[in-house]
């Protein structure tokens, strides 16, 4: 995780948030996102990396104007929130993310080796055999 530089990350994330805040709205400056929503998404990213899910679920729904992001970005930010669900043990909360991932960004979320990592674990703790991360791993391509 960043090379375990946590208050490294911290540090950055607090002048990023300045500079977001000192621009006030999102930004798209050659194809890279910037403004107070991508830097609500990068804190998601560090909190689910450094496994404080339920802060990053809470801080997940503070993100302004998602809708502001590339569609990937926005997928990954879906993922993110599947992710710390999931260490939460909250299988429907991580289901619902991805279904919602998906929807954003089907053709990404075929190939992104963490949704498929994801979909393939939560697949396995299912009991049924028809479910929607059933569903889902099928359109994802995962055998088994």
């Amino acid at each position: 995780m960043r090379a375990g530089r946590h208050d490294t990350v911290r540090e950055l994330l607090t002048l990023v948030s300045a500079a977001a805040a000192r621009i006030g709205t999102d930004r798209l400056d050659y194809a890279t996102p910037f403004g107070p929503t991508n830097v609500g998404v990068a804190k998601v990213n560090f909190l689910v990396e450094t496994e404080d899910s339920a802060e990053a679920l809470r801080t997940a729904r503070t993100v302004p104007d998602l809708r502001s992001l590339p569609p990937t970005w926005l997928a990954r930010f879906h993922v993110d929130r599947a992710l710390a669900h999931t260490e939460l043990n909250n299988a429907d909360g991580a289901v619902r993310a991805l279904l919602t991932a998906e929807r954003i960004a089907p053709e990404w979320m075929r190939y992104h080796s963490t949704s498929r990592r994801l979909v393939s674990d939560l697949r396995g703790g299912e009991r049924r055999r028809v479910s929607p991360v059933s569903d889902l791993a099928g359109r994802l391509g995962l055998e088994g």
